[in-house]
This record gives C-alpha cells, structure tokens and sequence, in this order.
C-alpha cells in the first residue's frame, strides 16, 4: 500500500507538466498457475512467450503477468520443476486488453509427457469498459475489403464515417500509437495498407483518458514488425465495373478488366546486418478509371449557342466541337510505400518507421459531364517519419520515447503552368438555361495548402502492484501551415476588341484580396499553433471488477494576433480599432473518464462508462480568412475564422452487457447517450461602415441517444457470422457549421432552428451482418450484407405549403452485398491464393443524392418550371446524375503468393 501511495504522489507532480495522449500500442497477459491436483499455487512457475524475450515467474500466490506485448498471435510455454510443461498455442494479445490464461501443470509423478493445448479466444472480454472492436490481419485478410475506412465503417455505430452521431472530423487517428490526424480539416490525410496492419482497434463508445483531441471515436492502428525468419508476398488483380444502368452510369455495359489494377508487395525478416536488427517494408500501386464517365460533346475552348436572331430566342445554333468520346471523370491512382527498421536489445527496442503515399485523382462535376476535359486534378502526398525507443527495465514497467514529422501537401489545378494560354474566360460555356450541361468552359481555380507537425511524446507505464497498472506521457506538438487558394481573373474586363467581342487577359489577384487567398502575417506566410496535454489512469484490476479511471489536461494556442475590434477590420482610421492587434487567448481544458466492468461469470459481464471529450475545432476554421477580407456591399457574402475558437464538447455515457447465450454465440448490447455542446457554428457581425460577415464561433449543440446490439458467433465446424444493429437518433441545431451563414443569405432571412432536428446523417437503423465459411486452409468465403434506413433531407417548402422544416423527410433505404472468394493451390511448393472480390453484388442502386422535391434521385417536380433547355441534352440525361447513386457492380479478380 505504501508502494502504491508514493506512486500516486509521483504521477500527481509529473501532471505540472504539459502532457498528451499515448495510444495503447501493446496487451497483457496474465493468469493463475496451480498445481493440478493439489490445487496449490505454483511459486517461481516459468511463463515464457515463444521466440520473443517476454516471460515472467509466478508470485507467492501463482499469479503471474507479462506487460508490454505487441498485439498479435503467441504460443506459451509454461513449465517448474517437478511437473510436466505445458504449450499453449493461439494465445490472442488484443490492444489495451488483458488476454487471461490460467495453467494447470501436472507433476511429473504422473506419466503424462508434455501437454500441446489451443487457446480458445473468450466471447466475454471482461476488462472492456466500453465499446470497441478489435480487427486483426487475419480478420482483414477474409473481408471484402481494400482499406480502412471500409472496414470503419463495418463497425456498429458508424455510419458513413460518422461515429455515434457526431459530426465527420471527430474522430483521432493514430499509427503505432502517434497521431496522424491531418490537423488543418481534422481527417486522416495518410493511409496505412491492410498488409502493414498488425491490429487496428475502433473505439465507438468512451475512451480512455490516454486518448484526446476527439470527441466521437479513435482509430488506433498497429503496425508489422519483421520477423526472425523470411516472409514476402505477392499479389495483384484486375477487374472493372458492370452494370446495365446505362442511363446513369455510361461506357460500363461491356465486359473487360481495363477498371480497377492493384499490384501490392510485402517482405519483411532480418537485415542480416546486424543480429537483432529486422525490417518490413511493403508496397502498393493502384489505378482506376472510375464509374462515371462523361462524354466530350463540347471541348474546353467552345461556348454556349448564339442567337442568329436576336428577337427569336427558340432558334439557336449549337458550337459544340467535340468528338463525342468518354472521359473517365473520378478517375484515381495511388502509389504508396511503409518501411520499418527493428533494432531489439535484451532491455531497449529502437524502431525507424517511415509511411509515404501519393495520390492523384479527379471529382465528379454533373455540370460539366458534356464538358469533361475541364475539370481539374488533385494531388495529394504524405509523408509521415517516426522514430521510436522502448525501455523496459523490467517486466513490470514499460516507457517509450517517439519522435515523429507529419508531413500532408495537397495541391489542385487543371493545368501545371498557371499561366497555360488553353484556361479560357471563367463564364464562357455557362448554359443559358437550367438543367443543361455546361457547353464549354474549365474549371480555373487552383489551391495549394500543407500541414507540417512536429511531434515529441514520452510515456511510461507501470503495474506497480497486481491489481494497479498506472499509465501517464508527454507530449508537445507543433504545427505549420500554409493554404492558398486564387482563381483566375480577366484583368481586361470590360474592355472589347474592334469587332465588339470581350478581351480577355488571364491573370490573379494580388495575394491577399478576395480571388487571391492566403495567409499573410509573416515572412513565410504560414500559421503556427502548438498544443501540449496531459493524462493520468489507473487500470484497476479485481476479480469481482475493472476499473479503467483517469483524467487528462490538454492546452492550445493559436500563436497569433487578430483585429482589437472586430467591427473595424478593414482598419478604418474613423472608428476604433484601427491598427489595433492583440493576441489570441489561449485554451485549455480537463476531462475526467472513468469506466467500470463488472464480470458476473466467465459467460456475462456488465460495464458502464463515462466521460468528457473535447476537440479544438480544425485550423482550417480558425485561420481561413486571416487577413480579414470583407466585402464592401450589404450583401452577405464574407467569412473570417476566429483563432479564438474554444474546444467542442462532448458528454458521454453508456451502459452495456456482454453474455454468452449458446455455445459459441455470445450476445452485446449497449445504450448511449451524448451530449454535444460548443460546436462550431457561425455568428453575423456588421461592420461601423454597415457591411456584414459571418465569423465562426462555438454556438451549435446536439444529442446522440442509441442501442446496439451484436450477436457473433465464433469460428467452428467452418462457420462464423456477426451481425449489428444499431437503433440511433442524431439530432441537433445545426448540421452545417455554415447553417447560420445560409439562413442570413437568404431574402427574407430563414429564422435560426431553436429546437433540435435530425442531424444530416441520421440513420435510425443500421444493419451489418459478417459471414465467413470454409475451412480457412485452402479455400473460405466472406459475405458482408449492409442496411440503413434513409437519411435525412430538407422538403422543398413550394411542398410544405409555404413552410420550411429541416431535415423533414427521409431518403430511401439502402442494401449493399459485398462478396470476396478464395481458393489456394499448391504450385511448385508455394501457396498460390486466387480470390474473387464484387463489391454491390446485386448491383443495387442505392440513392444518396435526391430532389427536395420528391425524395429520390432523377427525379425532380421543379421541372415544370423549368423552361425550354437551351442545348443538346433532355431533362431526363440532366436528372441522371450518377453521383446521387451507389456505385455499381464492380468485379476483380486476383492472386496472390506467400512465401
């Protein structure tokens, strides 16, 4: 006891430092070992983890606990003199979690020999406090799917990347245990590969005090090590998309493999440079053209019809030019490459990691489908370096040093040179009329932004008695950013040539104004926010219960200056504040976490969970707009960000059972509630000159409430299933941080919501069932089959007798079957694995995108209104817009090869 009261003073000093979160990146194993038939403990019994340096020796009361061990497969060898030894094979590690393995030995008196025995993964964990999903390598190898976000969004709770209701961006994402949350639109910028996955945990209910900077869930990904013996694999398929929906989705009703290529690599073992060094890399490229297509009626250069007579507005004459090819129009193409160097000494681990990925893609523009070659790219590349040193000075304790640079560049254009003589006038080839297709023209804007972070942590944790495992770390992170964004201007406007045409002289803005945006302030013109945090929790660890208690500090600063006055921005000398600048203040805030489970039994366990999660809203909300570029009209139409801006909040709770019902079927249900407060949202203010801006602020709120339920059913006599329903209601004020911003825009100005509605993402009912058959040797199947109820929208009010109510109808359900196949031979000594993968198996047409008049896609009442079309396509080929349905049928087919 005394032990355990100096620790605690210990850890309360260290909390006067400015700490942050350390992602759980290892598990625990623990047990009991007695003598079988004496029933005694065994003292100074050996535990031993195969091929690894981790072990332990039974105490005074046969307890035994190994700390610290990567997540991932193990065989244990527990032995004592006098008795035979046992193995224990396909013992699972899961992250944060304690796999308990008790051991009956057998003296030696007793002809018996060495026992070989399999461990079974029990339905029931019973230290998870709250709810999360753990999804090893294995898992993912037998899933129909390609990345994360896939498999994410298989998970109860998640809906679209949304978790528990919250909105998209609430979410931390980590890789061994080092955030890589792009922190400019707080979104995972950086894609690890399924083949560098060790163990992905997905935490949709409360968390943990070591985990911040989110509010409604964390993505915690651990990655391979190399090994002490050669691995490699290959594989690669083909495939393409096919479907008969040819009036939506155009060129895919014909059977070829010219769609999706993937070519992916992995090789990992020792360096041979050193004894205890090893390595992993693993590499992939990617390609694919896209379902949606457009066709080249018109090129870039032409223009919309001209009028022979100028009193005759139904006679016109079409200027297209095209050939009337396809173009692919969300075409998509990814290189990416992760290497890890492994140094591992009898008390040190030194780890080099680098992750590394580059992305070029196009977006769907339904406005220029007829125009497709002016729609412009966009590139992505990250680079992330991580450096890592593990210290364990004994089995009890446990402390890592991380280093790590984030590096996210992303940069848009449809031509390379801003200057390329073939951009042409930004209106020409806008249609005359409405539901027409742009008849010409190109997209001109361009933007380049980047996020820099620089990131230290130093984390320790202890079990410094059996039942207390203490944990607390530091970090420090720093940020920099810059972001530009500018469009084309005609610096000739309004002048016209000697045959009355207008001139146009391509040009931008002068940095800083209205078409020419970007940060400004400093030399670099860069924005540079730090933030330090901190967390304390204890994992207490009895037999009637477990405890997972914490609290956790975090601070932010902005670093920057802003206007004295926000009614003067403009700097006018005839009002206050003219020239007046001080600093932004900076935020901080503490948050207590506590959960409690409560194991009735090897079969059923009770917990319930409780917390307070805050998030700092992304930069790019609190430094868009920096140098304060208002408007001068009495229309609406400026935003500035507030650097002020104070964390958003979420209170959490849930309750939830976990129980075995069936040999080999256990059942998990768990209640939720969320109350979200400071969302980001925006305010009016109006200058002394009279002219009006929105400036975000924290103002919009929310409640989540929801249960779910899972039954899963373990692999046996070749069978598993899983199914999850989730019953929720997302409501809120607002769904659109810009909700405020639109309303004002309006003339008259819609009135601000003052009770709660459905969130734009609000599924009441979700369904995802999971089934995997075979005998997982030399062939298996999985089957995933998703429903969700629809969604909200906003009927358009010439339907609701004049009146507006948003989010007052709902959008048609959805069904979606993904089906992945495989088969293994054997060729020449090596596994030679050929699989089918069809995402839509049934090639469904799901509808996301719909009319607020009728509540479907392709089709809209407002057409009556709509006029004569004034170019070549109908209504019905404008209503057709393939980005309102599901993809289609897509088919693939693969190998791939281990040795």
């Amino acid at each position: 006891m005394k032990l355990y009261t100096k620790a605690w003073i210990c850890v309360i000093f260290l909390l006067m430092i400015p700490l942050n979160f350390y992602a759980g990146t290892t598990g625990k194993i623990s047990g009991k070992i007695i003598d079988s038939e004496t029933k005694e403990p065994l003292i100074s019994a050996n535990v031993i983890i195969q091929g690894t340096n981790f072990g332990a020796a039974a105490d005074i009361e046969g307890d035994y606990y190994i700390n610290n061990i990567p997540p991932g497969t193990y065989t244990l060898i527990i032995s004592s003199v006098g008795y035979h030894k046992v193995t224990i094979e396909k013992v699972v590690v899961r992250i944060d979690l304690t796999t308990r393995i008790n051991v009956e030995l057998t003296p030696t008196t007793i002809n018996l020999g060495e026992v070989v025995v399999q461990a079974q993964q029990p339905l029931v964990t019973k230290d998870l406090t709250s709810t999360s999903a753990i999804v090893s390598s294995e898992d993912i190898k037998l899933m129909p799917v390609e990345n994360i976000h896939q498999v994410i969004n298989l998970q109860a709770g998640v809906v679209n990347g949304h978790f528990r209701g919250g909105r998209s961006g609430e979410v931390a994402y980590l890789i061994d245990g080092v955030s890589v949350t792009d922190a400019f639109n707080n979104g995972l910028s950086l894609e690890v590969e399924n083949s560098s996955i060790r163990q992905m945990e997905i935490i949709s209910g409360t968390f943990n005090a070591e985990y911040g900077q989110a509010m409604s869930g964390i993505v915690n990904i651990v990655t391979k090590d190399g090994g002490a013996k050669f691995e490699g694999n290959v594989s690669a398929y083909v495939g393409n998309y096919f479907t008969t929906r040819k009036e939506i989705f155009q060129n895919l009703n014909k059977f070829n493999m010219d769609g999706p290529r993937d070519v992916q690599f992995s090789l990992s073992g020792p360096t041979k440079i050193l004894s205890n060094l090893t390595f992993f890399l693993t590499g992939r490229y990617y390609r694919d053209e896209g379902s949606m297509y457009g066709i080249r009626v018109y090129n870039t250069f032409d223009d919309r019809p001209i009028f022979p007579n100028s009193q005759d507005q139904t006679f016109w004459i079409d200027r297209g030019t095209g050939d009337s090819a396809f173009v692919p129009m969300n075409p998509y193409e990814k290189k990416s490459f992760n290497g890890k160097l492994t140094y591992s000494l009898d008390k040190f681990k030194f780890s080099y990691s680098v992750f590394w990925d580059d992305t070029w893609n196009k977006g769907y523009n339904h406005s220029m489908k007829w125009t497709p070659d002016g729609i412009k790219n966009h590139y992505r590349t990250n680079l992330v370096h991580g450096f890592q040193i593990n210290y364990y000075p004994s089995q009890s304790t446990f402390s890592t040093l991380k280093l790590s640079i984030n590096r996210y560049k992303y940069w848009g254009y449809l031509y390379a040179d801003e200057y390329d003589t073939r951009y042409i006038e930004p209106n020409q080839g806008t249609p005359y009329s409405s539901y027409t297709f742009r008849q010409g023209g190109n997209e001109t804007d361009r933007y380049d932004r980047y996020t820099i972070t620089y990131l230290g942590q130093w984390s320790i944790e202890s079990q410094i008695t059996k039942e207390h495992k203490i944990k607390l770390g530091v970090e420090a992170r720093y940020h920099k950013l810059f972001n530009r964004w500018k469009d084309i201007r005609n610096l000739t406007e309004g002048q016209i040539d000697s045959l009355g045409n207008s001139i146009f002289t391509l040009g931008y803005s002068v940095p800083g104004t209205k078409y020419h945006d970007v940060y400004v302030g400093n030399s670099e013109n860069t924005r540079s926010p730090y933030e330090f945090s901190a967390y304390i929790q204890d994992k207490m660890e009895y037999d009637i219960m477990i405890i997972n208690a914490g609290v956790r500090f975090d601070y932010f600063s902005s670093n920057i200056n802003l206007p004295s006055d926000l009614r003067n921005p403009l700097n006018n000398p005839n009002f206050p504040g003219a020239d007046q600048k001080r600093n932004a203040v900076s935020e901080f805030q503490i948050s207590p976490r506590f959960g409690v489970s409560f194991p009735m039994s090897d079969k059923g366990a009770i917990h319930f969970s409780y917390g307070h999660f805050f998030q700092i809203p992304s930069f790019e909300n609190l430094f868009s707009n920096s140098g304060y570029l208002i408007d001068q009209t009495t229309s609406l139409s400026s935003t500035v960000g507030n650097p002020e801006l104070k964390a958003q909040k979420t209170t959490k709770y849930e309750i939830g059972l976990q129980q075995v019902i069936f040999p080999n079927v256990a059942l998990d249900i768990s209640v939720y509630y969320s109350d979200i407060r400071n969302l980001l949202g925006m305010q009016i203010l109006q200058t002394y000159e009279g002219f009006l801006f929105g400036r975000f602020i924290n103002r919009d709120y929310g409640n989540v409430k929801g249960l779910i339920v899972s039954l899963e059913r373990r692999f046996v006599d070749f069978f598993s299933a899983k199914v999850d329903y989730t019953y929720q209601v997302a409501s809120g004020n607002a769904s659109d941080p810009f909700t405020e911003y639109y309303n004002n825009q309006s003339d008259p100005p819609v009135e601000t919501n003052k009770k709660v509605v459905p969130l734009n993402w609000d599924q009441t009912h979700t369904l995802n069932l999971s089934v995997n058959f075979g005998n997982l040797v030399d062939w298996s199947a999985g089957l995933i089959i998703s429903y969700g109820s629809g969604a909200p929208y906003t009927v358009d009010p010439r339907y609701t007798q004049g009146l507006r109510f948003e989010n007052n109808g709902r959008k048609p359900s959805t069904l979606n079957v993904d089906l992945k196949a495989n088969k293994v031979f054997k060729i020449f000594g090596f596994d030679f694995n050929t699989f089918l993968l069809i995402y839509n198996l049934f090639d469904i047409k799901n509808e996301y995108g719909v009319s607020s008049t009728t509540g479907r896609a392709g089709q809209d009442l407002n057409v009556k209104f709509a006029g004569p079309i004034i170019g070549k396509n109908t209504i019905e080929q404008f209503l057709n817009n393939p980005g309102d349905y599901s993809s289609p049928r897509r088919i693939s087919i693969g190998f791939n090869v281990g040795f």
